[in-house]
């Protein structure tokens, strides 16, 4: 296979990958700064971290070299409207007027109704191809009660709840 013809497929096999929606945030004071992502992966329990996958052409990118520190936001059904304004609708500071935003105790921005909002500390950075992999340790977590997440596969929204 030529290398057009895998970086096609990969795109494709990717979109059957479903996966929670997140908007990663970093910043702080006027300094905030937002992207949608579905790149967000668990990596270890015990301590617990993650893997986020950000383009060094974002807007983010540099405001999480700098700070070291972002914040997970897992999306419900309740922010479909939110993945549009952070996937470039709007830009900068604008992102953050829409939502419940407030302000963690290291300054970083906190969606307060997201299904989870996990905070952490930068322990490794990884340059690969476009993107860098950010690998935080989680220092702490919100979690909402309900359990709505808002899933992104093939190129369109879905859900899934846990019904009891």
């Amino acid at each position: 296979m030529t290398t057009v013809a895998i970086e096609e497929d990969f795109k494709q096999a990717m979109r059957r990958l479903a996966t929670t929606i997140a908007l990663i945030t970093s910043g702080r004071g006027d300094s905030w700064a937002g992207m949608a992502a579905t790149a967000v992966t668990s990596i270890a329990g015990s301590p617990p971290t993650i893997l986020i996958s950000v383009n060094r052409n974002a807007s983010l990118h540099p405001v999480v070299m700098e700070s070291r520190r972002f914040c997970v936001n897992l999306l419900s059904e309740r922010h479909r409207d939110l993945v549009g304004i952070f996937s470039g609708a709007k830009k900068g500071a604008e992102r953050f007027e829409s939502g419940l935003w407030t302000a963690s105790d290291e300054g970083l921005p906190v969606l307060g109704d997201a299904v989870a909002s996990l905070i952490c500390s930068v322990v490794s950075t990884v340059d690969v191809a476009t993107h860098s992999l950010f690998i935080g340790e989680v220092d702490r977590i919100a979690n909402h009660p309900e359990i709505d997440p808002l899933i992104w596969v093939d190129g369109r929204f879905g859900s899934a709840s846990l019904l009891e």
